[in-house]
């Protein structure tokens, strides 16, 4: 093939297809998994999604495979039972014959001063946040090697990057384990590269979803002056990231943390 003859019409078609690949996105339901799978079944995806609400993860299956035509599944799922996501996983082989796509997108907080946060409270978080992460990507890859390929996102947070005074945010054990995420992205991405598995994590900052619609207003706006875009980031601005990541387009890209926050870590 002479110079630049790889690059013709349809390339960047070709490179973002997700046709004939299955994703599987843990904390399968809301608006950031439903971004998230929507930007994959747009490029023709099956989407498995889990979480421990079921029927929440029907619902937003059934939809995902009316708009876009692909193959949807929903799964119960508790990330921090171990049993639970090496079943989920099972399920995903089982239906499908392959995983190509991991999303983590589960996650707890707990709120609170740190002299006050129960030991129960702490662990809570770390086996969602963390553990949970861990062995949602150790099952991923068991399956992931056999194939040679694979692609696994965590869905980390700016709060790994930075930390909250007081009176913005008392939730040290979700910064904390988001922090931790973003290191394990970067292991598990020098582990499992020669297996043609890449590992990388998205980092939304302060978005429209989620735990910031539990934020009191006031300190939403406190927020939103300090991003320097002025202005909260929708869910669907994930998802072209996500997408990416995902696939061939990114096939050199592992280890990283795709920060998506208008702004706000650069002050």
């Amino acid at each position: 093939m002479a110079d630049g003859d790889e690059f013709g019409p349809g390339f960047l078609t070709g490179l973002a297809s997700l046709k004939g690949r299955t994703a599987l996105i843990l904390g399968g339901h809301g608006e950031l998994a439903r971004a998230m799978a929507a930007a994959l079944a747009d490029h023709g995806a099956s989407i498995v999604l889990a979480a421990r609400k079921l029927n929440q993860c029907q619902a937003l299956a059934d939809d995902i495979a009316a708009t876009f035509g692909v193959e949807t599944v929903a799964l119960a799922c508790d990330i921090s039972d171990e049993a639970q996501v090496k079943a989920a996983v099972a399920s995903v082989q089982e239906r499908f014959g392959r995983l190509d796509i991991l999303i983590n997108n589960a996650g707890a907080s707990w709120s609170g001063a740190p002299e006050d946060i129960p030991l129960s409270g702490w662990n809570k978080i770390v086996d969602v946040n963390l553990t949970g992460a861990f062995i949602a990507a150790r099952e991923a890859a068991r399956l992931m090697i056999k194939h040679g390929k694979g692609a696994i996102i965590f869905v980390a947070s700016t709060g790994g990057l930075t930390s909250f005074t007081p009176e913005r945010a008392q939730i040290v054990p979700y910064t904390t384990t988001k922090a931790a995420l973003i290191h394990l992205t970067r292991d598990l991405a020098a582990q499992w590269a020669h297996r043609g598995i890449r590992v990388n994590a998205i980092a939304p900052g302060q978005m429209r979803s989620g735990l910031t619609l539990t934020v009191p207003d006031d300190i939403v706006e406190q927020m939103r002056a300090d991003i320097p875009m002025k202005r909260l980031g929708d869910p669907n601005e994930l998802a072209a990231a996500v997408a990416f990541l995902a696939s061939d387009g990114a096939s050199y890209v592992t280890g990283q943390t795709l920060v998506i926050d208008g702004g706000l870590t650069l002050t």
